[in-house]
């Protein structure tokens, strides 16, 4: 009997392996299909996606000691989703940039994210996760790889809607970028293992080069570079603390490689400063016909302005909070002259608003729905989304366990700061940079193939963990 359990185990670690590596296929899949077939609303990766999760769900919930414990988290995210659902139906006007559907996807691939949370570390707790890192180094090859692919026969996808940077055929350049910093997190740690550096080398550069030069994004572009100081930076603190030889050739190297991207970045130019130049160009051409200078809120939101003013807009169509959440947005873009096409502080500034005009208990526990609102203020930046469109009880369902277990192996590795590696403290930077994406960002969360990244993190997180603690029982027991 535990033979055949154990021969069940690896079998549950290699598919949630596989998973990981059938991501980029998934997300190409995804681009195909939605870019095929314009009008459909889900792609076939929506629905295949969830089913590896399932499936290792349903075997693990017969194992008698998790049975309980699945059942009441399952019971917890379950009437949460209920309620937040029917407030939406309830709070969505004519205005709003989404339906009952659009709102359930983000409702599920949220509790799907909790979910691989759970499986994969129940199933990875008693194991080496050498097997994860090496998923992702397959994973970050097929992302890499494909997206040249896509650049050399001119079918890559512009990362803007203006022609500007490539993102091959992904949908979003913002989650792309945070889903090969992520795995950078934990591939750029195996250089120093000579056997394989051969292989991956190669790919750490590629992915840099697009990183810097190519996809337009300022996460691409600084991206690459932080991550590397940080890795470099830490292997110099780690080599000091334990009183090691510095690895001068990997400095060397690593210091080699910065220079080459800046050199690179001032020769060839990056589409990310292209983009940068254009957004100021366009800055300009927005005009606030009230005051006869540049306008402080992109355009659209300034007729919406105008018309709330003429009193021309029918609660049917935006409530009266969101109107009012509206104005108080263009005066606090003229009072602190915001960038009109600064989306990102737009949707924050006025979400912000919104919670505090709609005064209700019941919106700031639940939500108040994050397709419920007007398009262009639909919020990107994924951390205040939690918490104004899903409300606290959200904030703490589906952030929470990821930032209680920031807190747990940031805490650990300053107290074991001796016995670390450099490793963990680029893995911790990890979990650290996802958030920062996710704030400033937006997309990382949502996006299950990064989600599912931040999760890997988070198992061989785990590993370390529990090698540093049983470290002194194995040489205690070898003493004796």
């Amino acid at each position: 009997m535990n033979e055949n359990n154990q021969t069940r185990k690896i079998h549950m670690d290699d598919i949630l392996c596989f998973f990981i590596i059938l991501s980029p296929l998934l997300d190409m899949l995804s681009f195909w299909f939605r870019h095929t077939f314009q009008e459909a609303s889900v792609s076939p990766s929506t629905v295949l996606r969830p089913l590896i999760p399932i499936v290792i769900l349903i075997i693990l919930f017969w194992k008698k000691p998790i049975k309980g414990k699945v059942l009441i988290g399952g019971l917890i995210y379950g009437l949460y989703a209920i309620i937040h659902l029917y407030i939406f139906q309830q709070v969505k006007t004519e205005s709003s940039y989404g339906g009952l559907t659009n709102e359930l996807q983000y409702i599920v691939n949220y509790t799907f994210m909790i979910l691989n949370l759970f499986i994969y570390w129940y199933v990875f707790r008693p194991k080496d996760s050498r097997k994860i890192r090496f998923s992702v180094c397959i994973a970050l090859s097929i992302y890499i790889i494909s997206i040249f692919l896509a650049i050399l026969t001119k079918t890559s996808s512009s990362t803007y809607i203006e022609g500007m940077g490539y993102k091959g055929w992904f949908e979003s350049g913002n989650s792309l970028c945070a889903i090969l910093c992520l795995c950078l997190c934990m591939v750029i740690p195996i250089v120093k293992e000579r056997k394989i550096n051969a292989i991956w080398i190669p790919i750490i550069l590629l992915t840099g080069v697009f990183l810097t030069t190519l996809v337009g994004t300022r996460t691409g572009l600084l991206g690459f570079g932080l991550i590397l100081v940080v890795y470099l930076m830490a292997e110099l603190v780690v080599s000091i603390l334990k009183k090691n030889k510095i690895n001068k050739k990997l400095m060397g190297a690593g210091i080699v490689v910065l220079l080459v991207s800046v050199v690179c970045v001032g020769i060839f130019g990056s589409k990310t400063l292209e983009r940068r130049a254009h957004l100021h160009q366009i800055e300009a051409n927005i005009q606030d016909e009230e005051t006869g200078e540049t306008a402080h809120i992109s355009g659209d939101l300034l007729k919406l302005k105008e018309q709330i003013e003429q009193e021309a807009l029918p609660e049917s169509y935006m409530s009266k909070a969101a109107q009012q959440s509206i104005l108080d947005l263009y005066q606090y873009a003229q009072e602190h002259q915001l960038a009109n096409n600064d989306m990102r502080m737009q949707q924050y500034i006025y979400n912000q608003n919104l919670v505090k005009n709609q005064k209700s208990w019941v919106l700031f526990l639940f939500g108040n729905g994050y397709k419920a609102q007007f398009r262009e203020l639909v919020m990107e930046m994924e951390i205040p989304a939690f918490l104004f469109n899903f409300g606290l009880l959200g904030f703490i369902l589906y952030f929470g366990p990821f930032l209680a277990l920031f807190a747990y192996f940031a805490y650990f590795g300053i107290r074991h700061i001796r016995q670390i590696d450099a490793d963990y403290i680029l893995l911790v930077f990890g979990l650290c940079l996802g958030f920062i994406l996710s704030f400033m960002s937006g997309y990382t969360f949502f996006y299950a193939s990064a989600s599912l990244l931040i999760v890997a993190m988070n198992v061989l997180l785990f590993q370390k963990v529990r090698q540093i603690e049983e470290k002194p029982k194995l040489e205690a027991g070898d003493g004796k």
